[in-house]
């Protein structure tokens, strides 16, 4: 049993898989809905599992990149849960769980886009046509007009906020005609984390979100009467 959260985006989502099945999932989406939802829908999993009868045997999470507070909150969360149960923690970057979901769908050299905030998205590329199996890439960081590439067949991702309103626009017409969407989910996470169990991590203090960007805190600026 593995239960695994995701709040790398819009969605807050909590899953419980077992050998290769997820047999419970629960998810929510609206903004800034993680720190309501995410307590009771462990809490939900946490119930399932004592009802199935096999207590989990480790955590997984979505560790970014994606949504700043999002990430900040689903790892504090997982990490006081999985000190208190004393089990192993498993991070799964965000891309792959993507890139897990979609796999089946899609083919040839694939790019995971994940919107950050302004004009600024975070994508990782995977070669499905080499491979059914997912290889962590090198995250990378750009505005998203920057996100074309002659070698890309397909994007994919969740599709929210600004970048939803960019790819309406006539210069971002090459990434929509190949843009499939797939929502973040702790479904895929958990399937993942399965077969990433050696991954698992009990030593805590130096897990932390993948952010993959600095992010400044704005200078005060008194105001003017």
């Amino acid at each position: 049993m593995i239960i695994a959260c995701d709040t790398s985006s819009v969605i807050c989502s909590v899953a419980v898989s077992d050998n290769g099945s997820v047999l419970w999932e629960k998810a929510a989406s609206g903004g800034q809905i993680h720190i309501e939802k995410l307590s009771p829908f462990l809490k939900e999993a946490l119930q399932f599992c004592t009802s199935w009868g096999k207590p989990a045997q480790a955590l997984a999470i979505a560790i970014g990149p994606g949504s700043f507070n999002g990430l900040r909150i689903g790892l504090a969360t997982m990490k006081a849960l999985a000190v208190a149960l004393e089990l192993p923690l498993i991070p799964i970057p965000t891309t792959d769980a993507l890139a897990f979901g979609i796999k089946d769908q899609l083919g040839g050299f694939s790019r995971a886009v994940i919107y950050s905030h302004r004009n600024f998205v975070h994508y990782a590329d995977y070669d499905f046509s080499a491979s059914n199996s997912i290889i962590t890439p090198e995250f990378k960081y750009a505005t998203w007009d920057q996100l074309p590439g002659k070698h890309i067949d397909h994007y994919f991702g969740k599709i929210d906020r600004g970048l939803k309103t960019w790819l309406q626009e006539p210069q971002a017409a090459e990434v929509q005609s190949k843009f499939t969407e797939v929502d973040a989910k702790a479904s895929y996470v958990a399937l993942l984390a399965e077969s990433r169990t050696e991954l698992g991590q009990t030593d805590l203090d130096e897990l932390e979100p993948l952010y993959n960007a600095v992010y400044e805190a704005k200078k005060w600026v008194p105001p003017q009467f």
